[in-house]
């Protein structure tokens, strides 16, 4: 049987100085996301509301591309001007997991976004309702 259940802590970022960013935290069982542009926060927090359904494969798709092994850190020499940064902090089934990373992505030798990467920010943006 899957897993229908939301996992005990999510928060995820992802942007920059340039460019939007999104911002999706469980807070109180509820998860709440905001989108913004150039950095800041835009102030609008909207909630979405994913059922047993949604939360059981964003779990398959976090165990697929073996999120909870990501390393701690990805850092690239690109670090410098115009950097995307992002961090995960998440607890499920027990495990905890941060990571975080500035131009550097799980599964990419460069600044290019991974196709793993890539897969897991559709599966958050499914979780919102933003079908990528």
């Amino acid at each position: 049987m899957r897993d229908g259940s939301p996992p005990a802590a999510f928060e995820f970022y992802i942007g920059g100085s340039v460019g939007p960013s999104l911002y999706v935290r469980l807070a109180a069982g509820r998860l709440l996301y905001e989108w913004a542009s150039a950095g800041g926060y835009s102030g609008v927090v909207t909630e979405a509301s994913p059922g047993e359904e949604e939360w059981a494969r964003f779990r398959e798709i976090v165990d697929r591309l073996g999120v909870r092994e990501w390393e701690p850190e990805y850092v690239s020499a690109h670090s410098c001007c115009d950097v995307t940064y992002w961090h995960l902090r998440m607890e499920m089934d027990g495990r905890s997991t941060v990571v975080r990373g500035a131009n550097a992505y799980p599964g990419s030798d460069g600044p290019e976004v991974s196709k793993q990467f890539r897969e897991f920010l559709a599966a958050v943006k499914r979780l919102i309702g933003r079908e990528p």
